[in-house]
């Protein structure tokens, strides 16, 4: 409900991965991609980020079309670069 984003993995004893922190409200959807290394979410704040899992201090790309809570997001199964994201008035493809 902080805005952030906290990658644990439980099966090693310090778990937490990552911290991924761009949002003021509660953080409201999560896809990672097929390869693992970008993540989208989406916020009540209506922004979406896309951040690399190399460089998880900063975000990738911020998308700030949306005028309502970014709920829905979705990786094409078959274009590793194309998100479809819902929630707002606006959908989007990244390329």
């Amino acid at each position: 409900m902080d805005g952030q984003i906290i990658n644990n993995d439980v099966r090693i004893r310090s778990h937490v991965v990552e911290t991924y922190r761009g949002h003021t409200q509660e953080v409201c959807g999560l896809k990672w991609s097929e390869s693992r290394q970008q993540l989208a979410n989406g916020s009540n704040d209506t922004l979406v980020h896309i951040w690399d899992r190399s460089r998880a201090t900063q975000w990738l790309h911020r998308l700030r079309e949306h005028t309502s809570a970014v709920k829905a997001l979705a990786w094409c199964p078959f274009q590793g670069n194309l998100l479809a994201i819902g929630g707002g008035t606006i959908t989007h493809g990244l390329a």
